[in-house]
């Protein structure tokens, strides 16, 4: 069994690694291939190796290079004669078109559709026309790829398995919801990577506004992620004099990322698309409420009974949900512990792990011709 997916931190790993915890074809033998332009995350290496599993990286130049990278990674993928290649996205397509192997492809397709690129659907078209099964994370996501897709569409490659992690790894910090607000000082966070479809700048003028506001209020945002906008983003803490109020932690391991969620009282997420957001699951499953831009992929996970939508870029709204848990605080432990309490309803990764082996075993059969 090969996986495919980004070597940077992202959800793609958060998910694999979630159901390779909850024993997805815990006897089969896993080559793990990472890919992309930043180099394989250290907590991903540490956690590989200490399972054993075989993994490899196949980088990739930025900017160019791309059909001998796709030539390089196509190699390692079917070199070992798989039985099933599970890519994680949509970047890596091309390099399980041409698949001369009996191997089972399936694509976990996670890119929201609010912000994909023109690539992005042309894979997704070529995916539907090259592989054996594609993914959604919603019913809303794949309504929205059959209706983008028309004619390139095939209805019975689709299928619909939402995001699952260890439920009892991301589990509450001693306390639980009690502990929230409770404290001298109050921690704002967020965890996602530093790219253009993340609506950091949005969230630091909305906790700038408020610092200003309640110039007696101790807070602190903490900021998990690295990428492309950090340098902007340190400019603009820079710019509005928070240095020692806003901290950009970098990119984070798993146990690094549960630490600090634990470390909150309100997880805020501020973004311009998702599909199915790995941390606000995390944050959910740790008993913080959550305040989230109300888009795409968002929407249908921050529902009233776990938190609060505020209209995407607006950061006097942002401003006005988190002072309105600040002043309500049995409201916002409410919250938390009515997340914690959805996350082990529906997001446990046993659940994604048993669906996935089901899918996988109906694929190998159809292939068999049985």
């Amino acid at each position: 069994m090969v996986h495919v997916l980004y070597s940077g931190l992202g959800g793609h790993g958060a998910v694999m690694f979630g159901m390779l915890d909850a024993g997805f074809y815990a006897d089969a033998e896993h080559l793990v291939l990472l890919t992309g332009v930043e180099p394989p995350l250290q907590d991903y290496v540490t956690r590989l190796d200490q399972r054993g599993m075989a993994w490899r990286y196949v980088p990739k130049q930025p900017g160019r290079g791309y059909v001998s990278f796709y030539k390089a990674l196509r190699r390692a993928i079917f070199e070992t004669d798989p039985d099933l290649v599970f890519v994680h996205g949509l970047a890596t397509i091309p390099s399980v078109v041409w698949n001369r192997s009996r191997a089972v492809v399936l694509v976990r397709e996670t890119e929201p559709q609010s912000t994909k690129s023109a690539k992005d659907w042309g894979s997704l078209a070529v995916a539907h026309a090259s592989v054996d099964a594609i993914v959604h994370l919603t019913e809303d996501a794949a309504q929205t790829a059959a209706a983008k897709l028309r004619r390139l569409h095939r209805p019975g490659k689709v299928r619909i398995i939402g995001n699952g992690l260890d439920i009892e790894a991301f589990s509450p910090a001693p306390g639980g919801a009690e502990r929230l607000l409770a404290g001298p000082v109050v921690r704002l966070g967020m965890v996602a990577r530093l790219q253009p479809n993340k609506d950091h700048l949005t969230l630091i003028d909305a906790f700038d506004r408020l610092c200003a506001a309640r110039p007696a209020l101790d807070a602190r945002l903490e900021i998990a992620g690295d990428g492309t906008t950090r340098s902007g983003l340190e400019a603009e803490i820079a710019r509005r004099g928070l240095q020692d109020r806003v901290t950009l932690h970098g990119t984070l391991g798993a146990d690094g990322v549960r630490d600090l969620l634990r470390g909150l009282d309100i997880y805020v997420h501020a973004s311009l698309g998702e599909t199915m957001s790995n941390s606000i699951m995390q944050a959910m499953a740790v008993g913080l409420p959550v305040i989230a831009g109300a888009v795409s992929g968002v929407t249908n996970m921050v529902t009233p009974d776990v938190g609060l939508l505020y209209p995407s870029r607006d950061a006097a709204a942002l401003q006005a949900a988190i002072a309105g848990l600040l002043d309500a605080p049995e409201e916002a432990r409410r919250l938390g512990a009515a997340a914690r309490a959805r996350a082990l309803s529906q997001y446990d990764a046993k659940r994604t792990a048993q669906a996935y082996e089901a899918l996988t075993e109906g694929l190998i059969r159809a292939r068999a011709g049985g």
